[in-house]
């Protein structure tokens, strides 16, 4: 899963990039409508990869509290010297 989250925004990235360059174009002449699609390109590709990254970090915490649950259960001392 942190693949995904690693592609997200590695595409964020470069749209975000493109985006920019579109805007400086415009400080030449460019078309001010490329722009406009490329900046809400750029801020669903990025919403997409924050809420990609919120879902694994939530789902990361879920897991270390289960484990450390399962550790306090069975007695093992790391558990009660992480806290």
């Amino acid at each position: 899963m942190g693949k995904v989250t690693i592609l997200l925004m590695i595409v964020s990235t470069i749209v975000m990039l493109v985006t920019f360059g579109k805007g400086m174009g415009i400080l030449r002449g460019g078309e001010v409508e490329s722009h406009l699609y490329w900046a809400g390109a750029s801020l669903v590709t990025v919403l997409g990869a924050n809420m990609m990254a919120m879902f694994h970090a939530a789902q990361s915490d879920r897991i270390i509290r289960e484990l450390r649950d399962r550790a306090e259960r069975d007695g093992n001392a790391l558990a009660r010297e992480s806290d």
